[in-house]
């Protein structure tokens, strides 16, 4: 399955508006932050509850800060808090687009066949 959300991260130098996107694969969780310009690779697990335990750097002009987040997903919307070294931020967000990993297979194949 395939997710976008459009977040916002509360930093130290304020909201910074981005784009959360994941892949699912069984518990296993994939994808890209795109945030001020950078796209960071994220990678994670979802727990059975569904809190969803992503590892990504989030890089800025100044330095690359690694971060372990922490979202809880509800009803299309997604909040959470990344940690690192010097730094915690709160996250918010709101789901953008969702597509059935069947969905995406089947239209790649019909696209490819035109």
């Amino acid at each position: 399955m395939h997710r976008r959300y459009q977040v916002t991260l509360y930093s130290q130098m304020g909201p910074r508006e981005g784009i959360l996107t994941l892949n699912y694969q069984g518990s296993y969780v994939s994808g890209s932050l795109d945030l001020v310009g950078y796209i960071n690779t994220v990678q994670g697990v979802q727990a059975a509850d569904g809190t969803l335990h992503l590892f990504h750097p989030i890089q800025t002009v100044v330095s690359t800060i690694p971060c372990e987040t922490v979202l809880r997903l509800q009803a299309g919307s997604l909040r959470g808090t990344s940690i690192s070294e010097s730094v915690r931020m709160r996250w918010e967000g709101t789901l953008l687009h969702q597509e059935p990993r069947e969905t995406c297979q089947q239209q790649t194949q019909e696209e490819s066949e035109l």
